[in-house]
């Protein structure tokens, strides 16, 4: 018999308490992915390179169109490389290898996993980033010609970056703007 049939009030569980990551393991996470991303771009690079040299019979020769078009090819795999990364790492266990070592895990903010559509919004997230600090560039070229305009707008393109990251560490839930962004928390597992 169910304990409302009874009368008694049903019993409640008691409630889950998320903790939150830190500031600081989140920034050590996040060094471990600059890590794993510079090893991505290493491989690819050296693999491009060895063909050019495969081709060029080890500098004897000129290397081959083909062989300049494959390390170039390899060159340009690098961005989508690093997305592929973190979309799957993200999508199938919530976790990059940073996230991973530091027993993070990345979910929704009402707890449930981040799933394939939860990885691309946190990717569109960090893809913002990546926009702010290149519109920052593309100001910094367009006013070449004025070192003091080109600097601040470089500058200011990275300040604002890192506020996104320096949010967490004032967010009651410890949320940087990908993580609003997103509708994501970074939480404990260990």
């Amino acid at each position: 018999m169910s304990a409302t049939a009874t009368g008694a009030p049903p019993r409640s569980r008691p409630p889950f308490r998320l903790r939150y990551a830190s500031f600081e393991s989140r920034v050590a996470a996040g060094t471990l992915d600059v890590l794993v991303m510079l090893i991505i771009a290493s491989l690819l690079v050296t693999l491009g390179s060895i063909v050019v040299l495969i081709s060029s019979d080890f500098e004897r020769v000129d290397p081959s169109n083909t062989a300049i078009n494959i390390f170039w090819g390899c060159v340009g795999a690098i961005p989508p490389a690093f997305l592929l990364y973190f979309f799957v790492s993200l999508a199938w266990k919530g976790q990059t290898v940073g996230a991973a070592v530091m027993q993070l895990m990345i979910i929704r903010s009402d707890g449930r996993p981040l799933g394939p559509l939860g990885a691309i919004a946190r990717l569109i997230g960090l893809l913002l980033y990546v926009l702010i600090i290149g519109a920052g560039v593309g100001l910094a070229f367009l006013w070449r010609e004025n070192a003091l305009q080109s600097g601040l707008a470089v500058a200011v393109a990275f300040l604002i970056a890192a506020f996104g990251f320096l949010w967490s560490a004032f967010d009651t839930r410890r949320r940087t703007l990908h993580d609003l962004i997103a509708g994501t928390i970074v939480v404990r597992i260990g």
